[in-house]
């Protein structure tokens, strides 16, 4: 069979002839060759839509970092928080006043509240007895 046939004839007269000299008209999927502008046309199609997605990942970018900042630190608040409520305790850094026990060779750590905060024991240095210490025993 010959591969191009009224090739000298109009695009509707070929289709007409065609039709008029087929056994059967019926539809049928096959791959057709593209031509070069047809070719161009898609290459131009898809470099403008990887311009466009590009376009768009640097504004998702730009509006994933502004999530981040705002984000961030309530997630930390929440951190803090849950670690807060799990323990039922807060880390505090605040002036804590040392009181010895001789009797029992402690020092206590006590808060402005009055509470003992930490106890350990004395340590060689402080078990020297002082005259100001005993003055403010006297007191």
């Amino acid at each position: 069979m010959e591969k191009l046939i009224l090739q000298n004839v109009v695009q509707d007269d070929r289709v007409q002839q065609l039709r008029d000299s087929a056994d059967k008209v019926e539809d049928f999927t096959y791959s057709r060759e593209l031509e070069i502008g047809e070719v161009q046309e898609l290459q131009s199609d898809l470099s403008q839509g990887l311009i466009k997605i590009d376009q768009e990942e640097q504004k998702l970018k730009v509006h994933k970092e502004a999530y981040k900042s705002v984000v961030k630190p309530i997630r930390e608040t929440i951190k803090a928080n849950l670690q807060k409520v799990r323990t039922q305790m807060e880390e505090v850094t605040e002036e804590v006043y040392l009181l010895k026990d001789l009797q029992q060779m402690k020092m206590g750590y006590y808060s402005k509240e009055g509470k003992l905060v930490f106890e350990r024991g004395l340590r060689p240095d402080e078990m020297q007895f002082s005259i100001t210490e005993t003055l403010k025993k006297v007191n």
